[in-house]
């Protein structure tokens, strides 16, 4: 960060309020107005709070290396504007005259989903005057936007919740730091908001179809381009919210008993072939899938003082398959606080504290109709499935606490929301509508 990042920061960050101020009315009702500025604060200071750490705690790191590669596009715009188009244009990776001799120096152009957050810096440079700060603060507005966007759907399927979804959606740190600044994070967080709102509002309530399709599409387009395992997580879940739905609307009881094997065997089926062909040829393919454990694996235990390991992998996915259990529990409930290395990772197991006390607290208050109400209820169900689903992904692809704090935030607003709902319908179980 430099002196001009001190300057331009307030600027955008009042533009950036207005804006938000004047779309309050439309995004807010009494019950949630006072949530709005507050989730918007906390993303605000995420973004300052990483850049900081980043560069006076860490000494650099992935941030400033995405705002290097971007300043040195957006350079190259202001001097060669037809090679600065070229490079956003090209497919990264892409061997080309042209533009090999600026390429070379950008550090993550053989990485086409990194360099989607490089050129989303780029971009907005045009309106920032390319500094870190306001490129940082634009983010956390979309990554706000997103989160704020899932919150308005939680709200609308159990409105009495709305303070403990607010906790959820908004309170945990490790979702505001991680998933506000220049980072893949970041946009993974906005997109995937959006994507739960759209699909829940399109396809349940049938509102705004049209541009709720396009909205559930981009955000799609955005998760699997940036993080593709967070797509491949959603849609198998989301295809069992849809059955288990359209189970419980069912009127006979036998249909229903009958209707929940052959949601299981359909869903699974489809959900692996959808997840086939949306990972065919990347590395997360099913050939490809217990390669790229064992080596994100081993790199990121290398890469740091704060690792942690699951067992052997051979590299098949047979013994990926074998950690599941070990990787939900590490995903959920590690780091515990004496294998706290850093002020980071102190945070990290503080909330990882707060995650074991309230799964302990809704297992005792619901006992052995936790399930039940999960089965019975299919919003629930999709949260359990995506957390399991993306928690196993996380355990087993991370091997560091460091990057396993930033790996799982996606999955904890529907996670700890999934944990209030349940503790609601155990005490309360006649006070609920059937619909999710």
């Amino acid at each position: 960060m430099e002196l001009k990042d001190v300057l331009l920061a307030p600027v955008f960050t009042a533009i950036l309020y207005l804006w938000a101020y004047l779309r309050q009315a439309k995004q807010t009702n009494p019950l949630t107005k006072k949530y709005y500025f507050m989730a918007l604060h906390l993303r605000m200071f995420g973004a300052l709070a990483l850049g900081l750490i980043y560069q006076f705690y860490y000494g650099g790191g992935d941030t400033y290396n995405f705002f290097h590669d971007s300043q040195i596009i957006w350079n190259i715009l202001l001097e060669q504007p037809d090679i600065g188009i070229q490079i956003l244009t090209d497919t990264p990776n892409t061997i080309n005259p042209a533009t090999q001799a600026y390429t070379r120096y950008i550090y993550f152009y053989s990485d086409k989903s990194t360099m989607i957050v490089v050129k989303a810096s780029t971009l907005l440079g045009m309106i920032s005057y390319h500094t870190y700060l306001a490129n940082a603060f634009c983010l956390a507005f979309f990554s706000f936007s997103g989160v704020w966007a899932m919150y308005r759907a939680f709200v609308d399927i159990y409105p009495m919740l709305y303070k403990r979804f607010a906790f959820a959606c908004f309170m945990m740190p490790s979702a505001f730091f991680w998933g506000s600044g220049l980072m893949k994070d970041t946009l993974i967080i906005g997109a995937l908001g959006w994507a739960f709102h759209s699909f829940y509002f399109a396809i349940f309530k049938k509102k705004n179809l049209l541009k709720n399709i396009l909205i559930l599409i981009a955000s799609l387009w955005l998760m699997q381009a940036v993080k593709i395992y967070i797509a491949m997580c959603f849609l198998p879940s989301v295809a069992v919210w849809l059955f288990l739905q359209y189970r419980s609307n069912m009127k006979q009881v036998l249909a229903r008993a009958l209707m929940l094997p052959l949601v299981i065997l359909v869903a699974l089926p489809i959900g692996l072939y959808s997840v086939s062909k949306l990972t065919e040829g990347t590395k997360f393919s099913f050939e490809e899938i217990g390669a790229t454990t064992k080596t994100n694996t081993e790199w990121n235990a290398i890469s740091g003082n704060a690792s942690y390991s699951l067992g052997e992998y051979d590299g098949t996915v047979t013994s990926v398959i074998t950690k599941f259990p070990a990787a939900v529990f590490v995903s959920l409930f590690q780091p515990f606080l004496w294998q706290a290395r850093n002020v980071v990772m102190l945070l990290a197991a503080i909330q990882a504290s707060f995650i074991i006390f309230l799964t302990i607290q809704t297992f005792l208050k619901s006992g052995f109709s936790f399930f039940s109400i999960i089965i019975n209820h299919p919003f629930l169900a999709f949260c359990l499935c995506f957390t399991l689903v993306l928690a196993f992904g996380t355990g087993v692809g991370s091997g560091n606490y460091g990057s396993l704090d930033r790996y799982r935030i996606p999955f904890l607003p529907f996670y700890i929301s999934m944990m209030y709902t349940v503790q609601y319908y155990a005490k309360k179980p006649k006070k609920f509508a059937r619909f999710a």
